[in-house]
């Protein structure tokens, strides 16, 4: 099968954001499997075409214009005619996130499907924007959901995101369905761990700094978690995004005062160095106002920590309070500072709920659910020819 996957970041080039990690893992997962695969993504225009992990990276040069709208089309169009001069594919798959394949869509050749990661409506509301700053997205919001519309089918990491996306953006629910993200089961170096936390018990959280991933609960929470357990230590690891205008390790030092001896931040970590600080921690914390799901949840359950999610929203779908994890209230900060010291007060318990996470994010395998998505890509293409078949007939 011909696979194009279409992504503007793809690390190591561009990072290594939430959507171009999972295009990565698929990519490489689905070329295992013996599909030719294609990744668009941009970059240096000057760059060849290069190979990664037996998929083929098409570079489809970066474009600066503004304002973000103009940028969005621009990148549409570049994403379409490059799709166009290397195709025909017999699926082309990108996520909605920057409607990259909006301009593909009218004229597709063969199946286009989109991926939900978390639209830019849904991102802007959680993080509390205002009206007018919503209205500067509206454009490319429109963008995002007619793309999702026009595709032949829309994935979902989880059950929340398509049930909220679905109905907002009045998608037909027999044209989408449930993948979940696939994860590496992660290897974590404990020669990596920073020597000042080195044998220190803390409790961690990483990932964006914003108010949509609730870290300025987890930092209320803090006061009373810290204050309960003199030893414990708090790390934070991610970029800073701020609340409001103040940076979070700022509210977090105006908030708990002299604490902060025993708090440290962190910025963005490569796998790397991530993974060894998970295995050390002796608590995650993920309080998100509401999450699809975060492929992060599950690395922290498959290193076998226990994870202090919130209910309401995709962790959900993985975790069962108490058993595999826990689950509190969004934007609850005295039930997180709670839940967060009877967990720690009982170290037995805290080790079979991790053992318990462990194997739970196991049915997560990276293999698996490349599996099943390519088992979709098949009932989807059904038995007429593939476009790529096609064009070999003449």
């Amino acid at each position: 099968m011909r696979i194009a996957l279409v992504s503007r970041e793809f690390p190591p080039a561009s990072g290594s954001g939430g959507i171009g990690t999972y295009t990565e893992k698929t990519a490489h997962a689905l070329a295992a499997m013996g599909q030719d695969v294609h990744v668009f993504t941009e970059g240096d225009p000057g760059a060849s075409r290069t190979t990664s992990g037996g998929a083929h990276i098409h570079v489809v040069p970066e474009i600066r214009a503004r304002p973000d709208e103009r940028r969005a089309v621009l990148r549409a169009v570049a994403v379409s005619r490059a799709l166009r001069k290397t195709g025909p594919f017999d699926v082309v798959q990108a996520c909605e996130w920057g409607a990259e394949a909006f301009a593909y869509a009218p004229r597709r050749a063969g199946l286009l499907i989109t991926r939900l990661a978390t639209p830019a409506y849904v991102v802007n509301r959680l993080n509390g924007m205002s009206a007018r700053a919503r209205l500067r997205t509206a454009v490319v919001g429109r963008l995002e959901r007619l793309q999702a519309r026009w595709s032949d089918h829309v994935i979902s990491p989880s059950r929340s995101l398509a049930d909220m996306v679905g109905r907002d953006w009045g998608l037909d629910p027999r044209r989408m369905t449930v993948v979940p993200t696939g994860i590496e089961i992660p290897i974590a170096d404990p020669t990596r761990i920073p020597a000042y936390l080195s044998g220190k018990r803390f409790v961690l959280y990483f990932g964006r700094l914003e108010r949509r991933k609730g870290v300025k609960t987890w930092i209320d929470a803090l006061r009373d978690v810290l204050d309960n357990d003199p030893e414990l230590w708090a790390v934070f690891a991610g970029q800073d995004l701020g609340l409001g205008g103040t940076p979070v390790h700022e509210y977090a030092r105006d908030l708990l005062g002299p604490r902060m001896a025993r708090v440290v931040f962190l910025p963005r970590l490569p796998h790397s160095e991530l993974f060894p600080l998970i295995s050390a921690s002796t608590l995650v914390a993920m309080p998100s106002v509401w999450e699809s799901l975060a492929n992060a949840c599950l690395e922290a359950m498959a290193l076998g920590k226990p994870v202090i999610a919130t209910s309401g929203s995709g962790f959900g779908e993985v975790i069962r309070d108490r058993v595999n994890g826990f689950l509190v209230g969004p934007e609850d900060s005295n039930a997180l500072a709670r839940t967060a010291i009877d967990a720690l007060a009982d170290p037995i318990r805290l080790a079979q709920v991790g053992q318990a996470a462990a194997a739970r994010a196991s049915d997560f395998a990276l293999d698996k659910m490349a599996g099943r998505l390519l088992e979709l890509y098949g009932q989807l293409i059904g038995p007429r020819p593939s476009p790529a078949v096609a064009r070999a007939l003449g």
